[in-house]
């Protein structure tokens, strides 16, 4: 009986975390909802041309829609917004049971990801549903 009792209370203990938004909510680079929110707060490039010719590492927030997966690694994909197009390296956890189609719009929170002979990618950290 202390069993059951024991793992009852912990569902009841855990069921507001599962039932929370996922994602990122807040500004600044942190993990959880918010933090800072002005100049400087979430990173200065936020279209895919600037992300093209930003330096590796730099902190972008990229609105758009992602149009399809590439070849090669599951987790990459073709994202798009009015300025171009760009790969998105989006690991599957944080899809987190959420579905997103061509017609979604979503805002990615990343950083550019420039490696030798290879195309400019953006590494995502977390993504909202817009």
């Amino acid at each position: 009986m202390r069993i059951v009792l024991a793992f009852f209370l912990a569902l009841m203990l855990a069921s507001p975390v599962l039932a929370a938004p996922g994602g990122f909510q807040g500004g600044g680079s942190g993990g959880g909802a918010g933090g800072f929110q002005g100049p400087g707060g979430q990173g200065g490039v936020t279209t895919v041309a600037q992300a093209k010719s930003a330096w590796d590492e730099t902190p972008v927030v990229l609105t758009g829609h992602i149009v399809s997966r590439t070849g090669g690694d599951h987790e990459h994909y073709l994202f798009r917004d009015a300025t171009g197009e760009i790969i998105v390296d989006i690991d599957d956890k944080l899809f987190m049971g959420r579905t997103v189609t061509p017609q979604t719009t979503i805002r990615i929170y990343g950083e550019v990801d420039k490696e030798v002979m290879e195309r400019t990618k953006i590494e995502v950290r977390s993504f909202d549903i817009q």
